[in-house]
């Protein structure tokens, strides 16, 4: 492990010089909130038309602000085109309008679902502090062609998608651009009980696509340490906001050809706020249905893979019972691999995989059985705030339900175990002349009659004054039925030198006892891990218009002693001038012991590996983009690896688009563990074709079909021993006829058609087929056409639900 020392060391006191220029380069950049507010006008917006046109009379009486900058490149340089911004308010919500000025035959219009933040295409986005002292607060956008976006936002910016709101708005193309309008109701936004006047905290954005610039007001660029804490402020008077209620009944139909059965289910869900600081949501009887599939993994390790939310009601408020940064987990399909994450929340847990029953002799299940989610009888979830503190309470509780298990060709009916969920959150929250300090804890159950499952946590965080220092902690203790405590934590120290370059430092600890998996996510226990990151955004580098460079490094020893992980990643992405991208990669290992792949069998040693990988892309503003990318890694036990991937995304009009992709990988001596202390390698091929097509009606009908299959063909070469002390696997003699040779295929099908019959009501046509066989080797056609054959989940799923309410 001290070998690895140096590395630690490099990284965490790289570029420290940058202090001693610090002041000098912040002169002039954003240090605090924006300095004068702006008083809006209350005027009556019933008669208002949300269109896009600006054409009402308040339009042209209202002052307009044309104060944006370009944020992304990070240069804070004036704007090429202008973008003038008028806002007011009534008892019902705030209102804006924008006039955006550009060449109409530059405009980038591209119609997407809810949410797909991923398009370069042009857009206006506002965010809003409306705890109004830099708590939390909600972000909404706007694309051109009427896509809507919206979200969360918590200090200081962990911005989430996972919340749909009722809100209008819409945008028109005009002579010199486009323009678009916006309503937000005050009845669907939480908001701190005022007397009299209250603040509102405000950040605008535009994307101009054909530029890849992003233009912002106030000139806040992410790449400053402040930014929820230090927006324009906004002055209002007598805001009262109604309650706001809602019930949605759905009612689904769902086909199975795979079992020949029809199923048949209705359900309501509700949502009651009574005041702006606390509300209520509930499902009786939900069918979250199979209207979204996740993506094909292959996983034949000894840790988890990780899965994000996609159910509407799970998503909706979770920001409050997100702990830490590490357990945001929309973080972790970012630029650079930061780690899986720790949380005690995750709520795929929730209707997920069912509880393995207990089976006398002779008994058997198929993997379909134990694939299969459990249905939920209904959920609840409260969350709200008083003073200086925020809470969420949420409960959900399994239906009950059986397999069909299998005993000398007879099939049984074998009941399961429903489990019964509970999350407890509180956060004290305290801006202090600019400083952030919060202090929270988190706890959760998991009831069943094989055992119950409970974890409590404290978390901890500050953000310095002016922004540069941050930190957040967590420990947390699990107490599972069937074991003993456990206990874990970790601290995270983030440093802005300037604008642009940070230092991160991490260090974490969990015993061997430690388990959160019964609600949350942990990758592995029994560790000690200390982390570092280096990271910095140069906008203006003589040979490309930004570069992105990203330095990141960790050891890892166990409660044994062995050292079982370290190593130092390099990560640099340059944009250039045409709008292209070359990002490169590269990693080294040194040899560490492997105490999780033999799954309890003991400790091996692996030898050093290091890894490079590089990929261009084209300028994705345009109608047909393509990417190329080729890899090297080295294997544990020596062998290598080679990888080429390549993708293309066609767009010829604003309503359709078309992508599709391909990653073929070649392994000689990929180690795979086979059963008690015995491994062996072999030589893979894998193929994973992927594509997609949507078709846009109209902004709120939307036509898609993904298409996802990974098939791998492994022929058995070397045959090892985990030895009974650790070291080097012990090779075993070779066996005649390969026996252990495999082929494997996953695919995933889905055509799927929404319609957004109003806000948050939708009608679903789903068509689902997902496959999961393994067999002998043979062709990649066999391996796949025996797949697509033996299905395990091939549904039909319509699904109407339909929102009333205020």
């Amino acid at each position: 492990m001290w070998r690895s020392i140096p590395i630690l060391f490099f990284l965490s006191v790289s570029f420290l010089i940058e202090v001693s220029a610090d002041e000098a380069v912040q002169s002039g950049k954003p240090a605090g909130r924006s300095e004068k507010a702006i008083d809006l006008r209350r005027i009556d917006g019933t008669k208002l038309r949300i269109d896009g046109r600006l054409d009402e009379a308040v339009w042209k009486e209202l002052p307009f602000y044309d104060e944006f900058v370009v944020i992304e490149p990070d240069t804070l340089a004036k704007t090429a085109y202008s973008t003038r911004v008028r806002i007011f308010y009534d008892e019902s919500g705030i209102y804006f309008g924008i006039d955006m000025d550009q060449p109409p035959e530059t405009l980038v219009g591209r119609l997407s679902g809810r949410d797909s933040g991923s398009l370069n295409r042009d857009s206006i986005n506002i965010t809003l502090d409306t705890s109004g002292n830099g708590r939390y607060g909600y972000w909404f956008g706007l694309n051109l062609g009427n896509s809507l976006s919206d979200g969360t936002l918590l200090p200081e910016k962990r911005f989430s998608s996972e919340w749909d709101g009722v809100w209008r708005a819409s945008s028109r193309k005009t002579e010199g651009g486009w323009s678009g309008e916006f309503h937000i109701p005050w009845s669907t936004l939480s908001m701190p009980e005022e007397e009299g006047g209250r603040r509102l905290g405000l950040f605008m954005s535009r994307k101009v696509a054909y530029l890849d610039e992003r233009w912002g007001w106030p000139a806040l660029p992410f790449t400053v340490p402040k930014f929820i804490s230090a927006l324009k402020s906004l002055r209002l008077d007598g805001i009262n906001p109604k309650q706001q209620y809602s019930f949605s009944p759905f009612a689904t139909a769902a086909y199975d050809k795979t079992n020949q059965e029809t199923r048949f289910r209705s359900g309501l869900d509700f949502f009651w706020r009574p005041s702006t600081d606390f509300q209520m949501t509930g499902t009786l009887n939900p069918d979250f249905g199979s209207v979204e599939s996740d993506d094909v993994v292959i996983n034949l390790s000894a840790t988890e893979t990780f899965f994000p939310e996609k159910r509407l009601f799970f998503l909706e408020g979770q920001d409050i019972f997100v702990a830490s940064p590490r357990a945001n987990i929309r973080r972790f399909n970012s630029f650079a691999n930061e780690g899986a994450p720790t949380t005690l929340v995750n709520t795929r847990r929730i209707g997920g995989k069912p509880v393995e029953p207990d089976l006398v002799d002779g008994m058997s299940l198929s993997e379909a059985e134990l694939r299969n989610p459990v249905e939920l009888l209904g959920a609840l979830k409260v969350t709200g705030q008083t003073g200086k503190f925020r809470y969420g309470v949420m409960g959900a509780f399994e239906d009950d339900f059986s397999f069909l298990a299998s005993r000398n060709e007879e099939i049984i009916e074998v009941n399961g175990s429903p489990s019964d969920y509970g999350i407890a959150r509180v956060l004290y929250e305290e801006n202090d002349q600019g400083a952030y300090k919060a202090f929270g804890f988190l706890t959760t159950a998991v009831l069943n009659q094989s055992g119950d499952v409970f974890t409590h946590g404290a978390d901890a965080h500050y953000l310095s004054g002016n922004g540069k220092l941050k930190v957040d902690g967590q420990v947390f203790m699990s107490d599972l039925q069937s074991q003993e405590k456990g206990y874990g934590g970790f601290v995270d120290f983030e440093y802005t030198f300037r604008q642009g370059i940070k230092q991160r430092l991490g260090i974490e600890y969990q015993d061997e006892e430690v388990d959160l998996n019964g609600l949350g996510f942990l990758e592995r226990n029994d560790n000690f891990r200390v982390r570092t990151a280096h990271t910095r955004l140069n906008p203006d580098p003589w040979w490309a218009r930004d570069n992105y460079f990203d330095l990141r490094g960790y050891v890892q020893r166990n409660k044994a002693g062995l050292f079982t992980g370290s190593g130092i990643f390099l990560v640099n992405r340059m944009t250039f001038n045409n709008l292209s991208k070359f990002t490169f990669r590269a990693g080294f290992s040194p040899s560490t012991y492997d105490d999780l792949n033999s799954f309890g069998n003991g400790a091996f040693r692996v030898h050093k590996s290091y890894f490079s990988g590089i990929l261009w892309e084209t300028d994705s503003s345009r109608k047909i983009g393509f990417a190329l990318g080729a890899g090297y890694s080295r294997e544990d036990l020596g062998g290598h690896s080679h990888t080429i991937r390549a993708k293309l995304n066609w767009r010829p009009k604003d309503q359709f688009s078309l992508g599709a992709g391909l990653r073929y990988m070649n392994r000689w001596g990929w180690l795979l563990h086979q059963e008690s202390r015995n491994f062996a390698t072999f030589d893979s091929e894998q193929w994973q074709p992927q594509i997609s097509a949507d078709y846009f009606i109209t902004a709120r009908q939307h036509l898609r079909l993904s298409f996802q299959w990974v098939g791998i063909k492994a022929t058995e070469e070397n045959y090892y021993e985990v030895p009974l002390s650790p070291g080097f696997l012990t090779r075993l003699p070779d066996r005649d006829g390969k026996p252990g040779s495999f082929s494997l295929s996953q695919m995933s099908l889905q055509i799927r058609y929404r319609w957004e019959i109003a806000p948050l009501s939708d009608l679903f046509l789903v068509y689902t087929r997902l496959a999961d066989e393994a067999g002998p080797v043979e062709s990649f056609a066999d391996i796949f056409s025996d797949g697509y054959r033996r299905p395990f989940e091939n549904i039909f799923v319509a699904k109407l639900r339909y929102r009333f309410g205020s």
